[in-house]
């Protein structure tokens, strides 16, 4: 009793003493801030006591009033569309304020943690941002992905698909798993959202080998690429390191628009396209002598009979991939609050159709961000988006005599055979030898489908524990859940040649669930010391990560005739496989400001997930950086050189490996009528852990003359423990088995220089250069050198293969008996040059080229076509020579390097007077034209030389066999502003 009444004393004493104290040092200023030269009231303008975080907004008509801890003070005025200005203050009472329009956005900020930001010219790492206006300002954008090629330094990203809704896999600096997962990690607005390839089952009908091989789209292809406002690309271990197990392969993060006060902006967009195939390989130029020498003299006759009666061959590639696809895409929105609310809503629909008939892509999508301030205290915010998207994909890609995939049959079908239906509807068999299907009959009547229903919600609360002259403390809780429902479809018809007496027909059906929760807790304290020239901010929180997965699929063939229902079939089969994954952990960071001359941070995250072979162990993941801003040093005494930066930066980061790879599972079996269970192929490790990134970045960043920006980095990123997945010899009782059997290195250099070339009333011109480069090696395997399964075709015809010293990216093939290296996918380097032009504040011109330097494919379609003697160059010296090889690796590798016109845009912005004559309520129209993938110099002999087939997981890039061609896409533009 005596502690507690001391205890209550002394409560009341130090309330006695600091009370007063705080409620003398406190001073109130009230005013308006009003636009120079018009007078009016500018709403939500930040004011900001200088040197803390104590600060207000304007409201609507201008007015605030402000709190302060002692006059006299400076107050800093700043808001998007508004020069910055520092207005010092004396005296307490009423004040006007006058703020200067301006063209120029406020400093960059960057993520330096799950609750904190930086400005950019303070950051130690090189984090590459994409606006939305470079995102999809110039040109219609199908997919985010697909969006970001050439833009971002270190990013390589390849096509697993030209179907529409694309298929890309993004690689940020090089490969940083080979059997784990190698995609980023991507976050919406705080959401760790799903971007998994989803098979449809396609396989089973068609033989080929694995799921990464039927052409699926990634669910990135969800999202609208013009809801965001910003992407952030933090590439390397050192930025990501505060994400932990879930940022070996960068991060991406993804902010999309949201409201700002004022009036309600409406905005109406409307793009009108099409599509067509880049290149097309061509018909082998026949001859009556050139037949009979490849196929003898009744082919000759054949040949000569379709001569006679049609007067030409059947060009059966320009049947298939010759389509003009039509593309429309439309979209609306609107943004706008007051001081407590702020909210954007927006609704598009875009349909898209292929080259291929009967394929396409479309997709409605609804999206609601809202910001409400409770009160002083507390805020929230939400983001939510519903995504229904559908897509037609047909049947390309590789496979195993099922009959199916165009390219296949293009290289046997000889283009004298008809393959048409006659007047009542039968479609003929195809004659010719290993054409296995009529291309015709696949293309109309057989379906490959998929359908997505998807749901993404985001949550945020601030809470504002503290704010006080030098210490500012809150509590933020933030996180989300997707949800996405996927249903595949895949119909092959019985009366398909390559089923007939075999499987008779098949129907594959999956429905997929996939929900993923994640929630972040954090605490947030800023601290200003030295009388405000040291600045401190501290971070320490929680996260929790939860995904579950459900597929089902569902099989039948031997159908009744007609019928495309499950149940009309005779032999039916149905697989599960469901798991749920968690993952938890405990992070800290701490960053130190000192007058924005020496910025550190240093930071450590600890995770355990149910992964990992011990999922109660936590693996530990620190990061330190260090930027000095030479520049704002006082002996820094030349205006020309406005920054000079040198930065330095070290983390770590992880990757789990896939589910099940810790454990040996069981299947269900029955013998002799006994139900019972039998031992999974895949070898189990209950020691497995983690893959650990370490990453040390160094580079500087300089600005001159306010109009040129140059930006360098070198990073070096060691592997460890990577997981390998290799096969196993029969007599072990299993067939493969991971495990963490070696390392990786990879090292590279990124520059961008971005120059305000000319900036006058009639003539505007900024340009930029972006260079990258990337070198791996595997500096340790435990195991003897193999080619990695799942991740080429061979070494009779060449494959990535895993060896100690050598590229991860290297092909290897038999050459005399000896596995030897006959190419490597990595580029030798890459180069982007962007320009944005603007004439007599009219007319915009934008365009982007794309150059990679170096790297090979490993071109199996032309393979194909040289087995099935009909490559359009056999009757040539360099046909002939090609053959005379044999049967070797070295044949078909290619250089695969490029120079490409990845978009180009021209854009009029009607004149102000013109504006106004439309209407009162119209404040802004644009017209335009645009194009992606205008023209591509290459030496490459295929279709594409970005295009892979093995989707986007693991090694992915350089592989081809029969793609979904690639396409150049122009569209008509519509802008109206209100």
């Amino acid at each position: 009793m005596k502690k507690h009444n001391h205890f209550c004393k002394m409560k009341i004493l130090l309330l006695l003493i600091f009370v007063p104290t705080l409620l003398l040092a406190q001073e109130t200023i009230t005013g308006k801030v009003v636009v120079e030269g018009t007078g009016q009231g500018a709403p939500f303008m930040n004011i900001i006591e200088e040197g803390t975080d104590n600060g207000t907004s304007s409201d609507i008509d201008g007015n605030f009033s402000i709190t302060v801890s002692s006059l006299p003070v400076n107050l800093k005025v700043f808001a998007l569309g508004f020069a910055e200005k520092t207005v010092p203050v004396a005296t307490a009472g009423n004040i006007t304020i006058q703020v200067a329009e301006s063209t120029e956005s406020l400093e960059e900020v960057v993520v330096t943690g799950l609750g904190s930001s930086i400005k950019r010219s303070n950051a130690a790492n090189a984090v590459s941002t994409v606006s939305s206006e470079e995102l999809v300002g110039n040109t219609g954008q199908t997919t985010v992905d697909g969006a970001l090629y050439g833009k971002v330094p270190g990013v390589n990203i390849t096509s697993s698909s030209g179907a529409p809704g694309g298929g890309f896999a993004l690689r940020l600096r090089g490969i940083s798993s080979i059997s784990g997962n190698n995609q980023p990690l991507f976050i919406i607005d705080g959401v760790y959202i799903n971007n998994t390839e989803i098979p449809s089952g396609l396989r089973f009908a068609s033989g080929a080998n694995r799921g990464n091989e039927e052409n699926s789209g990634n669910r990135l292809a969800d999202l609208d690429p013009s809801d965001i406002e910003n992407i952030e690309v933090l590439k390397g271990a050192s930025a990501a390191a505060i994400y932990g197990q879930r940022g070996n392969a960068g991060v991406v993060i993804i902010t999309t628009k949201r409201g700002k006060g004022g009036k309600t902006k409406i905005s109406f967009n409307q793009d009108v396209g099409f599509t067509t195939i880049i290149k097309k390989l061509g018909v082998r130029p026949w001859t009556a002598s050139s037949v009979e020498a490849a196929f003898g003299t009744s082919e000759r006759q054949r040949f000569e009979n379709v001569i006679a009666t049609r007067g030409e061959l059947y060009d059966y590639e320009d049947e298939i991939y010759g389509e003009t696809g039509f593309i429309t895409d439309t979209k609306i929105s609107a943004a706008g609050g007051n001081e407590k609310t702020k909210f954007y809503v927006g609704g598009s629909y875009r349909d898209e159709a292929g080259i291929i008939q009967k394929t396409g892509f479309d997709r409605i999508s609804l999206r609601t961000n809202i910001d409400h301030k409770i009160s002083d205290v507390f805020s929230i915010s939400t983001s939510s988006n519903y995504v229904r998207s559908n897509s037609s994909r047909s049947f390309t890609g590789n496979e195993n005599e099922g009959g199916l995939s165009f390219g296949y049959n293009l290289a046997y079908t000889r283009p004298w055979t008809n393959l048409f239906p006659d007047a009542a509807g039968n479609y003929p068999d195809n004659p010719d030898p290993s054409a296995n299907g009529n291309m015709l009959l696949v293309r109309d009547l057989a379906k490959n489908e998929d359908s997505n229903n998807r749901f993404i919600q985001g949550l945020k609360l601030d809470v504002k524990l503290l704010n006080s002259e030098k210490n500012r403390l809150k509590f933020v809780l933030n996180g989300g859940v997707d949800f996405l429902a996927n249903e595949t479809f895949v119909y092959v018809p019985e009366i398909h040649q390559a089923q007939r007496g075999d499987d008779n027909g098949f129907i594959g059906v999956g429905k997929n669930n996939f929900t993923n929760f994640n929630m972040q807790a954090i605490g947030i304290w800023n601290h200003n010391a030295m009388n405000g020239d040291l600045g401190f901010t501290t971070q320490i929180g929680t996260t929790y990560l939860e995904q579950q997965t459900d597929l089902v699929f569902n099989q039948t063939t031997q159908l009744i005739l007609g019928q495309t229902n499950l149940s009309q079939g005779f032999a039916q089969n149905i697989t599960q496989n469901a798991f749920t994954v968690k993952e938890f952990g405990y992070f800290f960071q701490t960053e130190a400001n000192y007058k924005d001359q020496i910025i550190g941070t240093v930071g450590y995250r600890i995770d355990k997930s149910t992964l990992n072979g011990d999922a109660d162990k936590f693996y530990g993941f620190p990061k330190a950086s260090l930027a000095v801003n030479l520049a704002n040093f006082d002996f820094w005494q030349t205006d020309k050189v406005n920054q000079f930066k040198l930065r330095a930066a070290y983390g770590q980061t992880g990757n789990s490996a896939a589910f099940g790879s810790a454990f040996t599972g069981l299947n269900a079996v029955s013998v002799g009528g006994n139900g019972g269970t039998s031992i999974d192929g895949q070898l189990g490790d209950p020691n497995i852990k983690p893959e650990t990134s370490s990453e040390f970045e160094v580079g500087f960043d300089i600005k001159m003359f306010d109009k040129v920006s140059l930006e360098a980095t070198y990073y070096n990123r060691e592997v460890k423990d990577l997981l390998l997945s290799r096969n196993l010899p029969s007599t072990s009782g299993f067939t493969r088995e991971t495990k963490n059997f070696a390392d990786l290195v990879n090292s590279g250099v990124e520059v961008s220089l971005n120059v305000d070339a000319f900036d006058s009333d009639n003539f505007y011109w900024n340009s930029g250069v972006q260079f990258w480069l990337n070198r791996s090696e595997i500096t340790r395997l435990d195991i003897p050198a193999f080619a990695q399964p799942g991740a080429g075709f061979g070494l009779g015809l060449g494959s990535f293969y895993i060896e100690e010293g050598k590229p991860v990216t290297q092909i290897v093939g038999n050459i005399n008996g000896t596995p030897t290296q006959v190419g490597d996918v990595e580029p030798d380097f890459q180069m982007s040059f962007t320009n944005q032009l603007t004439f007599f504040k009219q007319w915009d011109l934008s365009f982007l080229l794309h150059w990679k330097e170096g790297g090979n494919n490993l071109n199996l379609t032309r393979l194909l076509a040289d087995l099935a003697q009909t490559s359009v160059d056999l009757d040539t010296q360099e046909g002939q020579d090609r053959v005379a090889q044999g049967f070797v690796a070295t044949r078909f590798i290619e250089p695969a390097g490029y120079v490409r016109l990845r978009e180009a845009a021209l854009h009029y912005r009607f004149p102000t007077k013109i504006v106004k004559w439309l209407g009162d309520g119209v404040s802004g129209v644009k017209l335009g034209v645009s194009g992606r993938n205008l023209f591509t110099i290459t030496d490459y002999s295929s279709y594409d030389p970005e295009v892979s087939v093995n989707g986007g997981s693991g090694l992915s890039s350089g592989l081809e066999v029969t793609p979904f061609p690639s396409t150049k896409q122009y569209y008509f533009h519509l802008s109206v502003n209100f």
